[in-house]
């Protein structure tokens, strides 16, 4: 795709880093009236070094080194080139939200259009990301017995599992996560319809009653029918693979009645989160579909809640969906290791929700054209491939940072990087424990 501008035939990859730029000295220009800054009446007022725009796309395409090496790479080795110490108390003047900003209006010049039968396909998941040590920061603090406790910022994050798009991400502090919260609060705010795909950790009467009223989809993994504490408790399912309807009323009331028949009654306890009963109404009956299938290979089973119809999603088709769910942790490990989320510049708090939502905005910028490239190379090719994404994001970062836009011939750059996909390849899955990384060194 290629759009004549200036008299020569500019690449679909030169527009989208034109679109970018244009986003953020949108953002730089209009910071007072989007209040994307603490002091409305004097921050980026004058000219510095590090103005607004500047600034921003510094934090976007900066990597895991010390900040005075991220500042030469940028001005290019400039004797001109800002300080740390500058960078650092102009960065404390930007609001997060410039970030979040730019990032949902590059989602609306390019929109996510691959859809699975008209529906979005939206994987939710959450990530913790190690941050500087403070122990009264009570929002991100999580003691650890005698020892020295550590802290966690917690990123909820809606993924796009077909374009590979961050889509909406809520940021809070480990001990207030509100994983279902975040979940149900961006299946509200989305515009359009999706199925909304997640683990366990988000199977709540309260999320899917939700998302329901929403008006949008779920497919959640709950805890299978042998567990003494999950949903499927109490109900009358058969020991194997099932595709069967599920109801019951939910109450906060302990009548003789709700005791007597708890196939018919699910009694909620007070400290259950439920928006959808009240003294006026006691009652809330709820139905919902449940499929349980064998894993392959092995003698456990899955269970699925959802509330889409077995007409158009057969039980076969609802494993399919919810294997696609990985593709969130794969965007994470990327969002993290390849654009350098693990390597925070700073322990000031909001300055790390900035590094947040600029790996964020850098990813996805990174993603719609690797998408590109992709989409136009398989058109030739025999069987299925990818790209390898950390090279690719290498590239478009180092490239846009050093040389100031995208070269004509970036598709080839990154199709060099091609790798066979291969779906039926089994790997075991590598666990190890993760430990705080300290960069004090980077901090500002």
């Amino acid at each position: 795709m290629e759009a004549l501008v200036g008299g020569y035939m500019k690449s679909y990859y030169q527009n989208v880093i034109s679109t970018f730029n244009n986003k953020v000295t949108k953002a730089a220009r209009q910071k007072y009236e989007l209040n994307l800054v603490y002091d409305l009446d004097k921050d980026f007022s004058r000219n510095r070094k590090l103005d607004m725009e500047t600034l921003i796309k510094t934090i976007v395409f900066s990597s895991g080194k010390p900040i005075r090496e991220e500042l030469f790479d940028y001005f290019d080795f400039s004797t001109d080139t800002a300080t740390s110490s500058a960078f650092v108390q102009q960065r404390a003047k930007l609001k997060p939200d410039a970030f979040e900003y730019v990032v949902k209006e590059l989602n609306k010049v390019y929109p996510c259009n691959e859809t699975y039968k008209g529906y979005h396909l939206i994987a939710v998941d959450g990530s913790d990301l190690c941050i500087s040590y403070d122990i009264k920061d009570t929002e991100t603090y999580i003691p650890h017995g005698d020892q020295k406790g550590y802290n966690l910022i917690h990123i909820n994050s809606a993924f796009d599992i077909l374009n590979k798009r961050y889509v909406d991400t809520i940021i809070k502090g480990t001990k207030h996560a509100g994983e279902q919260f975040s979940m149900y609060t961006m299946a509200e705010r989305f515009n359009g319809k999706a199925i909304f795909i997640a683990d366990r950790n988000y199977s709540t009467w309260n999320n899917m009653e939700h998302i329901i009223k929403a008006g949008q989809k779920f497919l959640i993994r709950v805890q299978d029918i042998h567990s003494s504490s999950g949903m499927l408790k109490k109900f009358n399912l058969p020991d194997s693979e099932f595709d069967l309807d599920v109801e019951t009323v939910l109450t906060m009331k302990q009548t003789n009645e709700v005791k007597a028949y708890p196939e018919k009654y699910r009694f909620l306890s007070n400290s259950s989160t439920f928006d959808f009963v009240s003294k006026d109404n006691p009652y809330y009956p709820v139905k919902y579909r449940v499929v349980r299938f064998r894993i392959d290979g092995i003698e456990e089973y899955e269970s699925i809640i959802t509330n889409l119809d077995r007409t158009h999603f057969p039980a076969e088709e609802i494993k399919k969906l919810y294997n696609l769910r990985w593709g969130i942790e794969i965007s994470f490990r990327h969002l993290k290791y390849s654009a350098d989320l693990s390597a925070i510049h700073a322990k000031i708090r909001n300055s790390v929700r900035q590094e947040i939502w600029a790996r964020i905005l850098l990813y996805n910028l990174c993603m719609i054209m690797i998408q590109e490239a992709i989409k136009h190379k398989s058109k030739s090719l025999k069987y299925v491939y990818t790209v390898n994404i950390t090279r690719c994001i290498h590239i478009i970062r180092d490239l846009v940072k050093r040389k100031g836009g995208i070269p004509p011939d970036l598709e080839k750059l990154l199709l060099n990087e091609l790798l066979p996909i291969r779906p039926d390849r089994l790997d075991p899955r590598k666990v190890k424990n993760q430990s705080v990384v300290c960069f004090n060194y980077r901090f500002s």
